[in-house]
């Protein structure tokens, strides 16, 4: 068998193929690459967000087992994309206990607060307004739970930072407040309340959106029904009605209010 040299052009066009890509070709693919991860990575929150709505919304309508089935996704997705300790997956583990707290899971959801708690402190510090809101869970839970004298310690040491670094109506002052009312409540210290509420009514005075001033009236209210006091608890929940409270389902649902039901002024 005869051998055909190749020619130089043969030659050539061969060494052609087995060059690589032109360099011009290979920065596009990269620019591509580069381009389509910033894209993805840009994307993610977009999802998540939707995907927060959509879980919180869930929760709302009372479907429960939905909403905590898309919330462990979520989760699932934040832990791995962002870690166990970012805030965002914090976040998401904060939304996740109340859920399951709602569903009168109280140790599963004790168990959850903790945890988050404990990252939350040594993570983003203790004056962070989602460790705050932890804490204020927590003792939500606690009091669900019949732990008391716990839950006061929780909600009074975030109260304290509230008090300082938020507006005396601020959601998350007032519902610490509530959680904080409660537990003296049922630790038979009522009289305690009383100036803790009027310390915060004196403060917002009328320079506080009135919105404002019917939440703590109302957070009031059901701190003295918790308390046995109807003719308090209907008095002051008269105020926030005087001021604009107008969710009357939401009263007749509320389980702090349920024991004012019987009482001929309700």
């Amino acid at each position: 068998m005869k051998y055909i040299e190749a020619s130089p052009s043969s030659r050539t066009e061969e060494a052609c193929l087995r060059e690589p890509a032109p360099n011009s070709v290979t920065q596009l693919l990269n620019r591509w690459t580069r381009s389509e991860e910033r894209a993805l990575q840009e994307l993610v929150p977009i999802v998540y967000q939707e995907l927060r709505r959509l879980a919180d919304l869930l929760a709302d309508q009372g479907h429960p087992a939905e909403a905590k089935k898309l919330y462990r996704q979520i989760l699932a997705i934040r832990t791995r994309t962002l870690g166990p300790e970012h805030p965002d997956t914090l976040q998401c583990q904060i939304s996740l206990a109340q859920l399951l707290l709602k569903e009168g899971r109280l140790q599963e959801a004790e168990k959850m607060q903790r945890q988050t708690l404990a990252v939350n402190l040594r993570v983003i510090g203790a004056e962070s307004p989602q460790t705050l809101w932890c804490q204020s869970d927590l003792a939500e839970t606690l009091i669900k739970e019949g732990h008391y004298s716990e839950a006061e310690k929780i909600a009074s040491a975030a109260l304290a930072i509230e008090r300082r670094t938020m507006a005396p109506t601020h959601p998350e002052t007032l519902y610490t407040l509530q959680r904080l009312g409660l537990a003296i409540t049922y630790r038979r210290r009522c009289g305690d309340t009383a100036p803790l509420f009027r310390e915060i009514i004196e403060k917002a005075g009328y320079s506080a959106p009135q919105d404002k001033r019917v939440s703590v009236w109302y957070s009031y209210s059901c701190v003295a029904a918790a308390a046995n006091r109807a003719d308090d608890a209907v008095q002051y929940l008269q105020e926030a009605v005087n001021r604009g409270y107008k969710d009357a389902d939401g009263l007749l649902h509320d389980d702090e209010m349920k024991a004012l039901h019987a009482s001929p002024k309700f």
